[in-house]
C-alpha cells in the first residue's frame, strides 16, 4: 500500500497530547490526523471579506457523520478525544453542534495555528488510505477523453518528484510578505494534491477551449521544486501569444475559404459566424495588419507603447494599483504595465479601459473598430453581459486548436510516447534534456501550417 499525504499546522504538536493523555480507545494516530487535515482543507474554501489568517481559520468546518462513517466507524470517539478539554493542551478541535440542515462543524484553535505555518506530513493506515482512495472523485471532463486522452497518461504519479517541504516553505515566506493566508492555504492544498496523485482534467470546449490540468494551477513559484524522472522540467512558450493569434487570423484573406479554416480551427461554428460578420462590415486594413503582425513576431509589441502609456493620464495611479509601488523608471516593470494593460483592454467590455483604447487606436484604428465590432456584436446563448468575452474565446481556443491538436498531439504520435509532454495553455513543458527537441517541433509545426513560426522564448524550472 502507497503512503497517502495529509496537512495540518506545523504546530499541532499532536503526539504530546497522545503521550500525555492517552485516549481510552484503541486508536490510530492517522485518523486524528485525517479529520484534522480535512478541517484545514474545508477552511481554504471559505469565502472571507480579508484573506487574513484569523479569517481563514476561525471558519467551523462541517464533517457530516455520514461521510465521516465512511472513512471510521468509531469517528465519535476521535471527535470526543480532540474536543476535550485538557489540562495543560486544551482543547485540539472547538466544535459547533448540528442543527436542522446543519452537520457538526469543527475547527482547530488558534493557538494550534500558531503563526499559520503548514505541512504536509504521511499517513500509513492502509484500512484508511483504501477508503480515501475509493471515496476520491477526481474530475476529468469527457470532452479530455474524447478529444485530449494522450495528455492524461503523462501524469504519472509514480514520475513526479516535488519537495513537499521546500515548497511550502516558499510559499509561506511569500505569505509573510503579502500577509495573504487564503492564497497561501490553496496554494499549499495544490502542492498536497499533486503529492496525492489528485490530477484532474478540465475542458470547456465552447468557451476558452483551454486544457486544464493540475499542472496549469500548480504554484509557480513551487515549480523548481518539481522534477520528472529525476530531471529538471522546462517549458517553450509562444511570446506574445494572445495577440499572435489574433495576427494570425487577421492575417488570413477574408474568403469563404477562410470560413471554413476557422471552422476547423476553432471548436465553436457561432464564434466563427461572428467574426465573419464582423469583418464584413469592418474590413481591417491590409497595412495595419502587417505592421501588427510584424511586431508580434519581433516580440515588440508590448514595447511599441511603452512611450503612450508612460505619459497615460493617471500612470502611476494606475501602475501603483496593478504593482503595489511606484513606479521607478524600470523598462522591465514598463513592459508588464504595456502587456496588462493591453490585454485587459482586448479582452473587456468596450465601455472599459477609454485611454488605452485610444492608444491602440492612434496606431491601428480598423483594427480597433473591427474588435469593438466583434465585441459588440449580438451572440445566440450569450448573455449581453458577456459579448465582450467572444475575442478571447476566439484566441484561446485558437491556442488549444495549435498547441493540443497539432503540436502535443503531434509530438505525441512521433516519439511514440517516449518525450513526456505537458501543455500550459501556450507553452509545451518536457524534460529539460528534451527542450531542444521540443524547440525544433514547435517551429517546424507551425512554419508547415501557417508558412511561420512565433517567436519562442524558453527556460528551465529552477
Amino acid at each position: 500500500m502507497k503512503n497517502y499525504y495529509i496537512i495540518v499546522p506545523k504546530s499541532l504538536n499532536l503526539d504530546q497530547r497522545l503521550t500525555k493523555y492517552p485516549p481510552k480507545f484503541e486508536y490510530s494516530k492517522d485518523y486524528f490526523l485525517y479529520f484534522l487535515s480535512e478541517i484545514v482543507i474545508s477552511a481554504s474554501k471559505v469565502q472571507t471579506e480579508n484573506n487574513s489568517m484569523y479569517a481563514v481559520s476561525n471558519h467551523f468546518s462541517p464533517l457530516c457523520s455520514d461521510v465521516c462513517q465512511k472513512f471510521c466507524k468509531n469517528y465519535n470517539q476521535y471527535f470526543d478525544y480532540m474536543y476535550e478539554n485538557f489540562f495543560g493542551e486544551g482543547r485540539l478541535v472547538w466544535k459547533e453542534n448540528y442543527s436542522e440542515g446543519k452537520c457538526y462543524s469543527f475547527k482547530i484553535p488558534d493557538y494550534y495555528w500558531a503563526d499559520g505555518e503548514l505541512e504536509i506530513i504521511t499517513i500509513t493506515n492502509e484500512k484508511l488510505i483504501t477508503q480515501i482512495l475509493k471515496n476520491q472523485n477526481l474530475t476529468i471532463h469527457n470532452s479530455v477523453k474524447k478529444h485530449y486522452n494522450f495528455t492524461i497518461k503523462y501524469f504519472d504519479n509514480e514520475k513526479f518528484e516535488i519537495d513537499e517541504r521546500l515548497s511550502l516553505n516558499e510559499l509561506f515566506q511569500s505569505y509573510l510578505d503579502s500577509g495573504d493566508y487564503q492564497k497561501y492555504i490553496k496554494n499549499a492544498i495544490k502542492i498536497l494534491n499533486f503529492k496525492n496523485g489528485c490530477f484532474n482534467f478540465y475542458l470547456r470546449r465552447e468557451t476558452d477551449g483551454r486544457l486544464h490540468t493540475a499542472l496549469t494551477s500548480f504554484p509557480k513559484a513551487c515549480r523548481k521544486y518539481l522534477h520528472y524522472e529525476g530531471k529538471k522540467l522546462a517549458e517553450t512558450d509562444l511570446s506574445a501569444s494572445v495577440l499572435f493569434f489574433l495576427s494570425h487570423i487577421l492575417t488570413i484573406p477574408h474568403t469563404e475559404s477562410k470560413a471554413a479554416l476557422l471552422q476547423q480551427q476553432l471548436n465553436s461554428q457561432d464564434l466563427t459566424y461572428h467574426y465573419m460578420l464582423a469583418e464584413s462590415s469592418v474590413m481591417p486594413c491590409e497595412k495595419e495588419i502587417q505592421h501588427f503582425k510584424e511586431l508580434v513576431l519581433n516580440n515588440k509589441i508590448y514595447t511599441f507603447f511603452n512611450d503612450d502609456f508612460l505619459n497615460m493620464k493617471n500612470f502611476e495611479n494606475k501602475f501603483k494599483s496593478m504593482f503595489n509601488r511606484d513606479f521607478d523608471g524600470d523598462e522591465d516593470d514598463l513592459r508588464k504595465f504595456s502587456k496588462i494593460s493591453l490585454l485587459s483592454m482586448l479582452f473587456a467590455k468596450t465601455s472599459r479601459f477609454k485611454n488605452e483604447q485610444a492608444i491602440f487606436y492612434k496606431y491601428f484604428p480598423s483594427i480597433h473598430n473591427f474588435i469593438k465590432k466583434l465585441k459588440n456584436k449580438k451572440f445566440r446563448n450569450f448573455n449581453r453581459i458577456d459579448y465582450h468575452k467572444k475575442l478571447s474565446y476566439i484566441v484561446f481556443q485558437l491556442e488549444s486548436y495549435f498547441m493540443l491538436n497539432k503540436i502535443a498531439r503531434e509530438i505525441n504520435n512521433v516519439f511514440k510516447r517516449k518525450i513526456p509532454i505537458f501543455t500550459l495553455h501556450d507553452c509545451i513543458v518536457c524534460k529539460e534534456s528534451d527542450l531542444p527537441t521540443i524547440i525544433e517541433q514547435v517551429q517546424n509545426i507551425f512554419i508547415r501550417e501557417i508558412g511561420y513560426s512565433p517567436n519562442l522564448s524558453s527556460k528551465i524550472w529552477e
